[in-house]
């Protein structure tokens, strides 16, 4: 049998009141087996009942039909820089048996392609407050360019006043006032002493890099996250994914790979947001 999660994709801008009420209450269910921090009415303002210009949520299945996991995806029309412009936020969570077994990644690129393609003259851009190791360290891994980066000893000028202004949009304050990057978020990934000594003992490059910037992360700290994209990008994007993911997505369709299988590095563990679109990107 296959381990490949079935993904559904819900317009929340196209549902009723009633329909946005009960796929929170089925995404909630789930949240709370992965995070902690938000309440229920936070978690139904943030994730389903974002005032953003559109919100697809995309919901995965197991084969017997269970919610095991989301991705919510945001696009928000703002005045950046003085510039009209789409701004993608995105959270996400899966649980823990389910991670890495579907391809939400390839759903939300083909989104986001389908948005860029019918204005591709604005800026566009995925904006986070990255809460967890995991997810800098996916989206690091895929997305051709992102700020900041380990390979990257600064910021450029004109970025880092972008993610200043966008932090201010979405009220994201400072935890220190001297840092820039780190924001008080209060999304919490709930992970075993030993889960958090392995992302703490990591060897790779991208993973120490956003520990090192962000080791407040387990109080609910998230680093300010910053990815330009376009049609380039974002195909660019999905073949590193399919590429890098060609072997496991041809085993879980074989039903040749466990779904409760540990790995040992879980590197699109529960996302924000992110929430280049797995989790989450979470914030």
């Amino acid at each position: 049998m296959t381990s490949l999660s079935r993904i559904t994709c819900h317009a929340v801008h196209e549902l009723t009141r009633e329909q946005r009420e009960a796929l929170t209450r089925e995404l909630f269910a789930v949240h709370a087996q992965i995070f902690t921090g938000l309440s229920y009415e936070e978690f139904r303002s943030y994730v389903v009942e974002r005032d953003a210009w559109r919100t697809w949520v995309y919901v995965k299945h197991n084969s017997a039909g269970q919610v095991v996991g989301y991705t919510s995806l945001h696009a928000f029309r703002l005045i950046v820089d003085n510039r009209l412009s789409t701004v993608i936020r995105i959270e996400a969570g899966t649980l823990p048996a389910y991670r890495g077994r579907d391809l939400t990644m390839v759903h939300a690129v083909l989104r986001l392609l389908r948005v860029w393609a019918s204005h591709p003259w604005r800026q566009f851009c995925i904006f986070a407050a990255l809460t967890h190791p995991s997810s800098y360290t996916f989206l690091s891994h895929y997305a051709p360019v992102i700020w900041p980066h380990a390979t990257r000893k600064e910021i450029p000028p004109h970025i880092a006043q972008r993610m200043e202004e966008l932090a201010g949009c979405f009220d994201l304050p400072r935890v220190d006032p001297a840092n820039p990057l780190v924001r008080e978020v209060n999304w919490i990934t709930l992970e075993s002493e030993e889960e958090r000594k392995r992302w703490m003992n990591s060897s790779r490059r991208d993973t120490r890099f956003y520990l090192s910037h962000n080791p407040g992360y387990v109080h609910g700290q998230g680093m300010l996250t910053y990815i330009p994209f376009n049609g380039s990008i974002l195909l660019r994007s999905m073949l590193r994914f399919l590429m890098g993911r060609a072997g496991k997505i041809t085993r879980l369709m074989l039903g040749k790979e466990a779904a409760g299988k540990p790995r040992r590095h879980p590197i699109d563990s529960a996302f924000t947001p992110l929430e280049a679109v797995r989790r989450d990107l979470h914030r």
